[in-house]
């Protein structure tokens, strides 16, 4: 097994860490009070085509795996302060680029990735609804036959990138078997009839610069040739796209621990109390180990999480853990930042920042405590296995 840093990854992560650096807002905590997204920077990345890493080189992307994605965002988010624009970044990357590549036939993938690419489309990945978060079985949105294309009824809430999205990826009910093979996946304008869009972002406790909405379809029409896949191909379209949030979209998360852990320690060294610099207390010192490992560990776990994917192994366990390890250690880190930095951690800025732009990590691409039901099921089936093959 090589653990060994690639030369092309090494390059990556330069170069996202040179753009990382030229993303620097001075007015981003005035932004992040005001809940507002920056479409002056998306319009930054777009330039770059950073927005379509994951779009195939045969429409202008640059066909990046899930590994290489993990590594530019792991170098952006290290660099940039700005976590709510690189989350609706990775958003975007994983749920609405990726399925059209991965998924969507010769026809689709040119109309549509093409068009991202040439115009800087950013994407909304609608498909949490009131009742049906995490429990897919619960959705209540259809897409109704008619002619040659559907008929979409139902909302959607709490939509990343809804209220300045271009294109929508949604999925919806186009059966009632009971079965994971219910449901379907669209790619549509978000300027289409029938859609309405909540203008005014949510409120949110963190990841405030990235624009939350809800989205109705009100009998929209979508043609047979904007479904993505087989018609009952949403299930697995849909934990497609979740593992690679769980693999790729948590990087944002690695890379701001780290900038994190780097003016943590910096600031241990630098303040001093009862005549010793901070990290001459031992209770402290260990606070700042912990971090360390934490991050060490949920680094790792994205890392082997991204390689299954690059490999076309069974990734879904694998993903799981990485977000559980990432998004706790998230959550954790956080805390003890703060800690240490003390009455300047609490006050606006980075730390205090970063903290609220963890809480959510533990709710979007599956709640913590729903991962570990799936897990514990899998590792159930394992141990049943393993101890009839003993006896």
């Amino acid at each position: 097994m090589d653990f060994s840093t690639s030369a092309r990854h090494r390059d990556i992560a330069v170069r996202m860490a040179a753009l990382g650096r030229d993303l620097h807002d001075s007015g981003l905590a005035a932004r992040d009070r005001e809940g507002r997204f920056c479409t002056e920077r998306w319009k930054m990345l777009a330039s770059q085509r950073v927005h379509a890493l994951t779009v195939p080189p045969a429409q202008g992307g640059a066909g990046y795996g899930a590994l290489d994605l993990v590594y530019a965002l792991e170098a952006l988010s290290e660099h940039c302060e700005d976590t709510g624009l690189l989350f609706a970044l990775a958003a975007h990357l994983c749920a609405c680029v990726h399925p059209l590549a991965a998924f969507g036939d010769a026809a689709l993938r040119e109309r549509w990735l093409t068009a991202i690419v040439e115009e800087g489309r950013i994407g909304a990945h609608a498909i949490t609804e009131a009742q049906a978060g995490s429990d897919i079985s619960a959705m209540q949105c259809t897409a109704t036959r008619e002619g040659d294309g559907y008929r979409l009824h139902g909302e959607k809430r709490y939509i990343t990138n809804a209220p300045v999205c271009d294109f929508i990826v949604v999925h919806a009910r186009t059966g009632n078997s009971g079965g994971f093979l219910d449901y379907s996946a669209f790619v549509l304008d978000s300027r289409s009839v029938g859609v309405q869009i909540s203008a005014k972002p949510h409120e949110k406790v963190g990841l405030r610069t990235t624009a939350m909405g809800d989205i109705r379809f009100d009998g929209t029409w979508v043609a047979a040739s904007q479904r993505i896949g087989a018609e009952g191909s949403g299930g697995p379209i849909f934990q497609a796209s979740m593992e690679w949030e769980r693999s790729c979209l948590f990087a944002i998360y690695l890379g701001a621990m780290r900038r994190q852990l780097r003016r943590t320690w910096q600031h241990a060294r630098t303040r001093v109390q009862f005549g010793q610099p901070l990290v001459a207390h031992q209770a402290l010192a260990h606070r700042i180990a912990d971090m360390h490992v934490r991050l060490e560990s949920a680094r790792l776990a994205c890392l082997h999480a991204a390689w299954k994917l690059d490999e076309k192994l069974p990734a879904q366990d694998t993903a799981a853990i990485a977000k559980l390890l990432v998004s706790e250690a998230s959550v954790k880190n956080g805390l003890d930042a703060l800690h240490i930095h003390g009455a300047s951690g609490v006050i606006e800025g980075d730390i205090e920042r970063q903290l609220r732009n963890a809480l959510p990590s533990t709710l979007f691409s599956g709640g913590n405590e729903v991962l570990k039901d799936q897990l514990l099921r899998q590792l159930g089936r394992v141990l049943q296995s393993s101890a009839g093959q003993a006896s």
